[in-house]
């Protein structure tokens, strides 16, 4: 089931004892299969949380756009525009925070080893990670593509999709809580997601047990 009320992570939490420091700030993951609607949650964010720092791929597929020749594929830059995202988002967590602003990463999330990586990578850096996991249907996954004009080949979708159907009931089981090196891992519908991950970027909340 998906998360429709208020998420208890939202939250302030309690001064831990001893005085211990407060997790640091979230660095939250959007995760999704290809068409699930990441990018326009993430550019949304962008436009209403300042000083949130977002890390999107669309950010350099445009750039090559604006670049290269109307003619010129997508697919023939794909693989570039995805190598610059995860060279940026490795250097990004390795950095560690700067501020208290909240960073919120681009990731399919199919790809169990890989998401929890990240979630390790972000926690040994001081990073307090959070995955939120866009829940679509595969109709709307495939309309969100056509929606945007790009879509994925049906070989390299068929991968997520498969990867995602594999691993979405054990997401759904941890709903709300830890799991891994997650402070939390949410599954929540489309509708749902850009009002919850605002309202937590906004805040600046720390996640609770």
């Amino acid at each position: 089931m998906t998360t429709t009320a208020p998420l208890p992570w939202l939250r302030r939490a309690p001064e831990t004892p001893g005085g211990s420091p407060a997790p640091g700030p979230l660095m939250i993951v959007v995760g999704g299969v290809p068409g699930a609607g990441k990018s326009t949650l993430l550019a949304r964010i962008a436009d209403d949380v300042p000083g949130a720092v977002v890390l999107d791929p669309d950010r350099y597929r445009r750039g090559f756009a604006r670049r290269l020749p109307s003619w010129v594929p997508y697919a023939t830059y794909r693989w570039a525009v995805h190598t610059l995202h995860a060279v940026a988002t490795l250097l990004h967590l390795l950095r560690g925070p700067r501020s208290t602003a909240p960073l919120l990463v681009h990731d399919t999330a199919t790809r169990e080893r890989r998401r929890e990586t990240l979630g390790l990578v972000a926690r040994l850096r001081g990073w307090d990670p959070v995955l939120v996991a866009v829940d679509v249907s595969l109709a709307e996954a495939l309309d969100g593509q056509l929606d945007r004009g790009r879509v994925v080949r049906p070989e390299g979708f068929v991968r997520h999709w498969e990867r995602w159907t594999a691993q979405r009931s054990a997401l759904a089981a941890v709903d709300g809580g830890p799991r891994g090196p997650w402070s939390g891992v949410y599954l929540m519908a489309r509708c749902d997601a850009l009002r919850q991950v605002r309202e937590l970027a906004r805040r600046r909340a720390v996640v609770t047990a």
